[in-house]
């Protein structure tokens, strides 16, 4: 087995050992499909996966079922605010069943910061640590079928990947953000004005989130 997958396998096993049961919110994109590899390779005893949806909305859903246990909830009803009512479903189920809530932003989004505010409640990121490209590197050794990781190459407005965002490969996107933590910025020939022009412009209206307050100052 590739050693980052033994690694990320041992520290999720040694991170849940108090944990009575693990919720992982399934979308059908390469993200928590590995999650959901992994904590079933890790813990498959503790691990559920829930998707907001119908079974015939899940994308290789036969995949999904063959590698742990699936649930599905009903998808939000209506047009507004469906980020919010999915994890607020997820959320219902981890408390009611005392479950690990985990979210599946991997550090590439970590760093641009391109993560929806809903998705904060969840406070176990086994992939924060994990850029995109390598997210799709160690997709692709587990297993995880092609239709999944090449939608995440696809516009998905919805999941923070708008039209302009796909145009650019992630690859290279992830070039532009090593550069943000202090790569060598000759890196970034591989990119074109443009593209360098609109990942900074994503980059800085973003970056509040990466710096919300959590804890208030001590007084007294």
């Amino acid at each position: 087995m590739d050693k980052r997958l033994k690694t990320l396998i041992k520290w999720l096993r040694k991170s849940t050992q108090r944990a009575q049961g693990i919720l992982v919110p399934v979308s059908g994109g390469s993200d928590s499909a590995l999650i959901f590899w992994l904590f079933n390779q890790a813990c498959p005893e503790k691990t559920i996966g829930v998707f907001s949806g119908s079974k015939s909305q899940l994308r290789c859903r036969a995949w999904f079922e063959s590698v742990g246990t699936m649930r599905y909830a009903p998808a939000p009803r209506g047009k507004e605010d469906k980020e919010s009512r999915r994890w607020a479903t997820f959320q219902t189920i981890a408390i009611a069943e005392k479950r690990w809530l985990v979210g599946s932003r991997n550090r590439s989004e970590e760093v641009m910061g391109n993560f929806s505010l809903p998705s904060r409640i969840a406070t176990f990121l086994p992939l924060a640590g994990v850029w995109k490209s390598d997210v799709m590197e160690l997709c692709s050794i587990a297993g995880v079928p092609k239709e999944i990781t090449d939608s995440s190459r696809r516009a998905d407005p919805d999941c923070g990947r708008p039209q302009e965002m796909s145009e650019i490969p992630l690859e290279l996107i992830d070039v532009f953000l090593k550069a943000k933590c202090g790569a060598k910025r000759k890196t970034l020939k591989a990119l074109t004005r443009e593209q360098i022009g609109y990942l900074e412009h994503v980059y800085s209206v973003n970056q509040f989130r990466k710096h919300l307050p959590v804890v208030g100052p001590a007084i007294g």
